[in-house]
């Protein structure tokens, strides 16, 4: 699939991988594993689609390996900042699907 997307977009870059939920849960280490294969340094962003503050909230978070003198142990999250930004049109569809969510 990577391929077949660099053919149709060849000035995009894979930065990282993300899910839908409000924050890292216990498949978030295997799939940073799989995708860190394809890619060195990569983020990880949780979207929050449920808008429970009114609005969708996003986090970033990036893998740190975690070792004992020269032994990998495990790999733990850290979170970096984010920054949720939109477009005018993508600000106002935002708010109309937050007062939908809200109204039902």
């Amino acid at each position: 699939m990577l391929t077949s997307h660099q053919k149709g977009n060849p000035k995009e870059v894979i930065v990282g991988w993300y899910s839908t939920g409000f924050g890292v849960t216990r498949g978030s280490a295997l799939i940073h594993e799989f995708y860190s294969r394809e890619v060195a340094n990569l983020f990880h962003v949780p979207v929050d689609t449920t808008f429970r503050n009114g609005e969708a909230t996003i986090k970033a978070f990036v893998s740190v390996n975690l070792s004992l003198a020269d032994q990998s142990l495990a790999a733990q999250f850290q979170k970096i900042p984010a920054e949720l930004r939109m477009s005018e049109v993508e600000r106002v569809e935002c708010r109309h699907l937050t007062l939908v969510l809200l109204i039902n």
